[in-house]
């Protein structure tokens, strides 16, 4: 008996217990069943208020089918002609012999000459527009790839040289107060952003202070009074060319020359302006055809032409030698206006507008002291203000202090001194001299005929007055 209410009770149990389970699985998929359809309700609200957000309109008509994109450039034809390994390597040994590379240029890191001589001074003008770099630069760089490239654009297909040079634009020249631009083409206006007539570019500015022998800065000084020449002014004027002015043209004159521009002309000569190559650019001779083989030129033996940027003559010469019989035209032309530089030199120093060293090198003599005192062509005892204190290195900051004051002395040089002023026929003479014998080592080359029209009018002018 007591087995059969065993038997009852366990099956009793293990029924309710079933039951119990069964109620809970019951329960559980209804919570879950529960829970789902909120997260349905709210999957609702949110797609809803989302749309409502947005003030989506229905769906439009599907559209059909665009075109297939044109393909990108293919770096192997775009880039790599010039940017591979071998080709940057061989460009970087050729440069390494021109004197943008190896020159003293970034120990000018002043900033009247950083915007030329240093890579960071170049990059600072072309990106401001201004003529001198704000500051003076120490720890400039040397002129590198950097300097005069830019990459702009990864599409060669259209304007190259404004997607890969760092200037362009048209130069404002210095000749003209830096407020008339020149358009050299688009190639040459990077060259001729440095190459190009400029005067001294540190100040040289003073006047009379309560101090009769120190003299201070004067801003009314003007430094480069003759810029731009005046070709209408008469001839027979008189003109101060006193201590402390210029017309130099400070070894970068190259840029006029090509274009047959901004030198002195005679009233009534005539000036030719271009030649046979006056549509050549820089690069068409200073890039020309790469030679390896060192070749002796101005003191420098080294390979011609590419990056080096010193003219391969060879490749002009095999050019010219066919053309002409001359076997060796640009030293022709050298050798030609270097006999009419001295020429002119001799005819300046005869009237006592220039002196002549032992060494036969010819420089200027003043008219008038750095404050406007005639300088006499006989020895007095009298001090003249024809020498300047160097400016000094700050020792804390490292930049140039830009001051100094005029120092008195003897006049030396009376015997040469022409005891009256200049006149602006004779200013013409002696700037047309630096016009040429200051564009660097290239002696009339880069237009030999309006460069000789020069000299010979300018000796003519000498020896009529």
């Amino acid at each position: 008996m007591w087995m059969f209410k065993l038997f009852i009770n366990k099956t009793l149990c293990g029924s309710l217990q079933q039951i119990k389970i069964n109620n809970n699985l019951i329960n559980l998929k209804f919570m879950k069943l529960k829970n789902f359809n909120r997260f349905l309700f709210f999957a609702f609200i949110l797609l809803f208020v989302t749309q409502s957000c947005v003030k989506e309109g229905p769906m439009g008509l599907a559209g059909s089918p665009g075109a297939n994109g044109a393909n990108g450039k293919d770096a192997n034809t775009s880039c790599l002609p010039c940017h591979s390994t071998a080709t940057m390597n061989q460009k970087t040994v050729e440069y390494q012999y021109s004197k943008h590379f190896y020159g003293t240029s970034s120990a000018r890191n002043t900033k009247y000459c950083a915007r030329c001589h240093t890579s960071d001074g170049f990059k600072e003008i072309t990106a401001d527009g201004l003529f001198v770099c704000a500051n003076d630069i120490p720890a400039a760089e040397r002129i590198n790839c950097s300097t005069c490239h830019a990459m702009g654009a990864f599409d060669f297909s259209g304007d190259t040289a404004s997607y890969i040079l760092r200037t362009t634009t048209p130069v404002f020249l210095n000749y003209f107060g830096n407020l008339k631009a020149q358009d050299f083409g688009k190639v040459d206006n990077l060259c001729c952003t440095c190459h190009q007539i400029r005067g001294m570019t540190v100040p040289g500015i003073y006047k009379n202070s309560a101090d009769s022998i120190a003299k201070k800065f004067d801003p009314n000084f003007k430094q480069l009074p003759f810029f731009p020449l005046d070709n209408t002014k008469n001839l027979t004027d008189s003109v101060k060319y006193q201590y402390g002015m210029s017309f130099d043209v400070h070894d970068g004159n190259q840029s006029n020359t090509l274009l047959g521009i901004n030198g002195f002309e005679y009233p009534g000569q005539t000036y030719t302006r271009t030649w046979k190559h006056s549509d050549n650019t820089c690069i068409d001779c200073h890039m020309n055809q790469y030679n390896a083989t060192p070749t002796l030129q101005h003191g420098v033996t080294s390979p011609t032409g590419g990056h080096t940027l010193r003219v391969n003559y060879a490749a002009c010469n095999a050019c010219h030698t066919t053309a002409s019989s001359i076997s060796d035209p640009i030293g022709l032309v050298q050798s030609a206006v270097t006999a009419k530089i001295t020429e002119l030199g001799n005819a300046l120093v005869a009237k006592k507008l220039y002196k002549k060293s032992t060494t036969g090198a010819f420089s200027a003599e003043q008219s008038h002291d750095y404050v406007g005192n005639l300088l006499p062509k006989t020895k007095t005892t009298t001090l003249f203000g024809t020498a300047v204190s160097s400016n000094v290195v700050s020792p804390t900051t490292g930049l140039v202090v830009y001051g100094g004051t005029v120092q008195y002395k003897l006049d030396t040089d009376y015997a040469n001194r022409i005891g009256r002023q200049w006149t602006y026929g004779e200013l013409g003479a002696a700037y047309n001299y630096q016009y040429v014998a200051n564009s660097s080592e290239s002696l009339g080359v880069h237009n030999p005929v309006y460069v000789m029209q020069l000299l010979q009018t300018s000796i003519d002018y000498l020896n009529a007055h």
